[in-house]
């Protein structure tokens, strides 16, 4: 609707342009039709609404309310403000800038949100046709692409309780599943309590293979969260955090997860965790985003002929910018995402919404999940 009344506009401008233009070479010949010309140079660059101009009370392009954003990029400052009622971190200085303006242009809003830190969640709310991240000192943008299979989630079912658990719910009914992940950095875990506070499914560490070393490595709590969680009826999956540098480490990690899923059944996926390590020396700082594609399918597919669902486990930021996410289209996808609103519009079966979260009968703190699909 919006780029049809654009367009629209655009050439009816061009139109009544065109006209002037030809009166204006019948009129006065040579010199009047470069003076036209100039204007026409003015007026066509750009498109975008400039900083500061006045808008309507209710503009145009607002009409969905979803999002700050309308023609050639340009943002309400109604609507920024607005969004950011949804916060408690957005700053002062960003929110005093911007109120100087009845619209910014994308270069002016980049400019705020960098200088004064707005957080990305907030500004990823401005946009639906992209995802936004923050690159060092500028805002990286990647379009959504429109050959990918689209989720039908309605995020206005979200329900977030005081405590910080999200639920999702239609009408009077729960539709995803309350779930965590854990490993030896939860300790010493009282299961019993866990599943009394609703926990359906928990997905344990297996292992890891080290960011420096390279060398496999078995959690210290696996075997013991393993039994803890089944005797206490949760639901269980398993991780591996991977390190692997080509396909042969990756299938050479999957091996080790089916030697140690030997004793146990599962219900939930055996899951490749791959994600940015917590060290500029890791062994995987290299690592190109064709390689580790190549990686998930070698890791994923072993898992699938050992007799297991498989699944890939990462952000928005590896998903789109790293891995080629077409290629993966036959996994089932866990998402992380730390925002109060998902913004991820492809396909995707489990979303990690706080790393931050409480459960009865863990000290500290949790990964709580929800898992939109029943295993």
């Amino acid at each position: 609707m919006r780029k049809g009344v654009a367009v629209i506009l655009r050439k009816a401008r061009r139109s009544l342009l065109a006209l002037l233009l030809a009166a204006a070479f019948l009129v006065q010949g040579t010199a009047a039709t470069a003076t036209a010309a100039e204007w026409w140079e003015e007026a066509e660059p750009d498109e975008s609404w400039d900083d500061g101009e006045a808008v309507p009370d209710d503009p145009w392009w607002e009409e969905d309310g979803s999002e700050a954003s309308g023609q050639g990029d340009s943002f309400s400052v109604k609507t920024l403000k607005r969004l950011a009622e949804d916060y408690d971190n957005i700053p002062d200085g960003f929110l005093k800038a911007i109120s100087r303006y009845e619209t910014l242009s994308l270069n002016r809003l980049e400019e705020y949100v960098l200088e004064h830190k707005a957080p990305l969640e907030y500004i990823q709310r401005c946009f639906t046709d992209r995802f936004v991240f923050k690159a060092g000192d500028r805002l990286d943008y990647v379009y959504i692409d429109e050959s990918l299979p689209q989720n039908d989630f309605d995020w206005d079912n979200l329900v977030h309780r005081s405590s910080g658990e999200i639920r999702y719910i239609e009408g009077d009914t729960s539709r995803a599943y309350k779930g965590i992940d854990v490993s030896v950095y939860q300790g010493d875990i009282d299961w019993e309590a866990v599943k009394e506070d609703g926990v359906r499914f928990a997905f344990i560490r297996l292992g890891y293979r080290g960011y420096g070393t390279g060398k496999l490595k078995l959690d210290e709590k696996f075997h013991q969260n393993m039994r803890g969680a089944t005797r206490a009826g949760v639901k269980v999956g398993v991780y591996f955090y991977s390190q692997a540098i080509s396909t042969r480490e990756a299938v050479e990690e999957a091996e080790m997860v089916l030697r140690y899923l030997e004793d146990y059944d599962i219900d939930y996926p055996v899951v490749y965790d791959i994600e940015d390590a917590p060290s500029a020396s890791a062994r995987t700082r290299n690592l190109s985003g064709t390689q580790a594609t190549k990686n998930v399918i070698a890791f994923c597919d072993a898992i699938q002929q050992g007799g297991y669902r498989p699944m890939v486990y990462t952000n928005s930021k590896w998903f789109t910018q790293k891995l080629d996410l077409s290629k993966l289209q036959k996994y089932d996808k866990w998402l992380a995402q730390y925002y109060k609103v998902p913004f991820f519009p492809y396909e995707f079966d489990i979303w990690q919404y706080t790393g931050k979260g409480r459960v009865n009968g863990i000290k500290g703190d949790v990964d709580l999940n929800l898992s939109f699909f029943s295993y």
